[in-house]
């Protein structure tokens, strides 16, 4: 007896949750349905009664199949057929009696649908304001209103306090969001160095472009030309001015930011110029007349000191002009007049100087007409010419090849000024150490009288109880801000005869009172034409 109860297995395990659930899952619809299939009949008079018998009798039968069938899948699909053919048999009729606006389960109905739970789950989604935003008018630009927007808007709002507030926070002179791939690539320029954010979805990028053009004086209806507009942001009392320029492709819209007060600084002792540098820089650029060229590699702030130069001059008192490719800040007090192409340039600068202006400054001299301008305006006016070029004497050969008359090109030139951006250590967490005398020596340097170098921390920042911190003043980068390391070349008699006699550099350098702070090679300046 024992071995055949043994075998008949343990009592129980008749009942399957999982099944149950399933059914209250699919019956649970059919509750809310039917009620509404009630009303709604007797609402539009479309036979109550038999409409509730064939409802009731569809779901009744099919729940009966359903509990009898054997195959737990074979019964489910009866129910569904039944119950949800009944329900969907008066949909189709009442839909057919009734105006399109009052149909339902269409195309319309559902995004109507779906409008109303938009607005439903926007209360779950708070509305966060991290920056005080300003639009193109100059006005603040308040929150949406929680009862009338959608949960869109508000994402798309807080997502742009999101970015502005990085980029305030980061200390970005520039931005970029932009698509790639399946997601939109955030990144902002912080002290020089492109640094790339958690991306977002494409959507998210739409939003908050859309957002932006809007309070930005652009068109939100034109999502494929170059648009340019002004938004400004003010963060714990620290105003920014941001420049938002957009265009669109077949990947999407993309949206650039450009920070004014830190793309152009625009006095001159805010550059980092060494004492001695600031006051012969200051003395040849407040002079009546003459040419100073100011060079640079690409992104080394050469328009930062031009417009430096210009403000050493009063724009009160004096005619003020520039002529740029785009003019990066708006100066107060000075005409600045843009150009499109090269080819303009030579034109553009003429109908300048039929101003009669007393200062001028040129960001380009693209070809041998430009330069006859200068030359011919230098001699009774000041002005400031931007060049790209790897040093000052560099600089110089391309003034002189350019011209193509080097003895009217050095006439009344005065100074050529090269320069380059380096990132400043952050002061609240910069780590001193002691330099290898070996690499001293390399430099020139007397190891003797340098006591220590600093450099950004090698290991992470902890609190007093070994706690990971971030340094509030740089934000972990290690670096705040960015000056410039200035060479100047001053345009002294004796110069001018060694660079007419074609001397090399190296000659050239040794009879400046103001030599450069690395050595040059020794290729010569090109010599005047016999």
């Amino acid at each position: 007896m024992a071995p055949i109860i043994a075998a008949a297995g343990e009592v129980g395990g008749y009942i399957s949750l999982a099944k149950i659930v399933t059914m209250v899952v699919f019956f649970a619809p059919w509750l809310y349905a039917a009620p509404w299939a009630n009303k709604d009949s007797r609402r539009l008079m479309l036979g109550q009664t038999r409409w509730g018998i064939i409802i009731l009798t569809g779901a009744t039968l099919g729940w009966v199949l359903w509990l009898t069938v054997p195959i737990f899948m074979v019964g489910m699909g009866l129910y569904l057929i039944l119950a949800g053919g009944s329900m969907t048999a008066y949909v189709l009729f009442r839909n057919s009696r009734v105006p399109d606006s009052a149909k339902v389960l269409t195309a319309e109905h559902i995004s109507s649908l779906m409008s109303f739970i938009g607005r439903r789950r926007q209360a779950e989604t708070p509305i966060v304001t991290r920056v005080k935003l300003y639009g193109s008018h100059g006005r603040i630009v308040l929150a949406p209103d929680p009862r009338a927007a959608t949960h869109e808007e508000i994402g798309s709002y807080n997502l742009t306090q999101a970015m502005l507030h990085e980029l305030a926070w980061h200390r970005a002179s520039e931005a970029d969001l932009s698509p790639a791939g399946r997601q939109a690539r955030v990144r902002l320029v912080v002290d020089g160095v492109a640094v790339d954010q958690p991306a977002w979805s494409l959507g998210e990028s739409e939003g908050v472009i859309q957002f932006l053009k809007l309070h930005g004086g652009m068109s939100v209806e034109d999502r494929r030309r170059p648009q340019r507009g002004r938004i400004a942001v003010d963060l714990s009392g620290k105003r920014l001015d941001i420049v938002l320029t957009s265009a669109g492709s077949t990947r999407g819209q993309r949206m650039q930011f450009r920070v004014e007060q830190e793309s152009a600084r625009t006095h001159l002792d805010e550059l980092g110029m060494a004492g001695d540098q600031l006051a012969t820089v200051r003395e040849l650029a407040r002079a009546a007349k003459g040419l100073i060229i100011v060079s640079g590699r690409s992104g080394s702030g050469v328009t930062s000191t031009l417009y430096s130069l210009m403000r050493e001059h009063d724009a009160f008192t004096k005619a003020l002009m520039t002529l740029e490719r785009e003019p990066e800040v708006d100066l107060e007090n000075i005409t600045q007049f843009p150009y499109k192409e090269e080819a303009e340039t030579p034109g553009a600068l003429a109908s300048v100087l039929r101003r009669d202006p007393d200062v001028v400054m040129v960001d380009a001299c693209p070809d041998a007409d430009t330069a006859s301008y200068i030359i011919q305006a230098a001699g009774s006016r000041k002005i400031f010419l931007g060049m790209h070029a790897g040093d000052s004497f560099v600089a110089l050969a391309k003034w002189i090849k350019v011209s193509d008359r080097p003895a009217e090109a050095l006439a009344n030139l005065t100074l050529v000024i090269y320069q380059v951006l380096l990132r400043k250590l952050c002061p609240s967490c910069k780590e001193a150490y002691r330099p290898d005398p070996h690499l001293l020596s390399k430099a020139n340097l007397q190891s003797a009288n340098i006591d220590k170098f600093y450099r950004k921390p090698t290991r992470p920042l902890t609190d007093e109880k070994g706690n990971p911190i971030i340094c509030q003043a740089c934000q972990g980068t290690g670096y705040v801000g960015r000056t410039g390391a200035f060479e100047t070349l001053v345009l002294t008699d004796a110069v001018k005869q060694l660079v007419l006699a074609g001397a090399p550099v190296s000659e050239a350098r040794c009879s400046t009172s103001r030599n450069a702070p690395w050595k040059g090679s020794s290729r010569a300046i090109p010599a005047s034409r016999k």
